[in-house]
C-alpha cells in the first residue's frame, strides 16, 4: 500500500475504466456487504459474469442526468518512483491502486411535496487498508459538494441495519434515521 493520501476522481463511462472499476472495487465492496449483512449474498458465478453484468449497469447509471461515480486511486508500491500521478492518470493505468468508490445521484422532489431535493449515496466503499484513514469522510465531503453543484439540500443514503461499522460511521458523520423499511418473505404471507 502506497502511503500516499488518494486522489478522489470522477469515474469514466468508458467500458475499460468500467471494467476495472467493477472488477477492482464494485466486486470486493459487495463481496465485503456479503460478509457483513447476510440479505446481500451474492450469486454463484464466476468474477467476469459479475463484471460484464455491472458495466452495463454502472453505464445506464452515470448516463443518467445527476449521477456521478468517484474512485479514490493511490499510486501502487512499485511504481511509486514511475512519476504517476492518481489525481490524472488512466483509471486502467495498472500503476494505480483503486481503493474506494462513491456513487451518487439526484433524488428531485416531485411538485406537489414540500421536501428539498436530495443527493443519494447509491454507494459508497473503503478498502480494508484505507478504513480509518479519513477517506470515507473525504466521500461524504465530495457527496456535499455534488449536493451543492446540484442545488440538493439534504444526503440520504440506505444503509443494511446488521452493517454496524457502515450505521457508525454514518451517524458519526451526521446522518440520522428519518425511514424504516420492512421486507417479508412472499410465501410467508
Amino acid at each position: 500500500m502506497s502511503t500516499d493520501r488518494p486522489a478522489i476522481r470522477r469515474l469514466p463511462s468508458d467500458e475499460a475504466a468500467l471494467r476495472r472499476y467493477a472488477a477492482d472495487l464494485w466486486l470486493p465492496y459487495n463481496r465485503d456487504l456479503a460478509d457483513a449483512v447476510a440479505a446481500h449474498d451474492l450469486a454463484d458465478w464466476s468474477e467476469e459474469r459479475f463484471v460484464e453484468r455491472h458495466v452495463e449497469f454502472a453505464r445506464n447509471q452515470l448516463e443518467e442526468a445527476g449521477s456521478r461515480g468517484w474512485v479514490a486511486a493511490t499510486v501502487a508500491d512499485a511504481a511509486d518512483d514511475a512519476g504517476v500521478d492518481p489525481a490524472t492518470a488512466d483509471v486502467t493505468d495498472q500503476d494505480l491502486d483503486l481503493v474506494g468508490l462513491l456513487m451518487t445521484s439526484v433524488d428531485e422532489c416531485p411538485d406537489p411535496f414540500d421536501r428539498p431535493d436530495r443527493l443519494v449515496i447509491g454507494e459508497i466503499y473503503v478498502a480494508a487498508p484505507y478504513r480509518g484513514t479519513g477517506l470515507a469522510d473525504r466521500f461524504v465531503e465530495r457527496a456535499v459538494t455534488d449536493a451543492e453543484e446540484h442545488g440538493c439540500e439534504q444526503l440520504r443514503l440506505d444503509v443494511d441495519v446488521d452493517n454496524e461499522r457502515a450505521m457508525a460511521f454514518y451517524e458519526r458523520t451526521g446522518f440520522e434515521a428519518y425511514r424504516k423499511q420492512m421486507t417479508m418473505e412472499v410465501d410467508q404471507a
